[in-house]
């Protein structure tokens, strides 16, 4: 996804939710922590990386073409990244 958009951490997209929820599901099962465990920091991790798009300015994805109006909203693909990792079972 990164190769072909060129998104980057920071640019409003997908990948703001689903790099740092695969990053702590990666860590978590590193040190121990079960599948479901794992799983469900996956989640909360990735949510609070979409929440946190809220205050980026878009530079790549669909936001990009709201400009300034998509700030005070969370990316709507990184939102979904949650969606899609809790109904996964997290």
């Amino acid at each position: 996804m990164s190769d072909l958009g060129e998104a980057k951490k920071g640019d409003r997209t997908v990948r703001d939710a689903l790099w740092p929820g695969a990053e702590a599901r990666a860590s978590a099962v590193e040190t121990g922590q079960n599948r479901a465990l794992a799983l469900a920091t996956a989640v909360r991790t990735a949510k609070e990386g979409a929440q946190a798009t809220r205050h980026i300015a878009a530079r790549r994805g669909r936001s990009s073409y709201l400009g300034d109006r998509a700030l005070g909203h969370p990316d709507p693909g990184a939102v979904a990244v949650g969606v899609w990792l809790e109904a996964c079972g997290g």
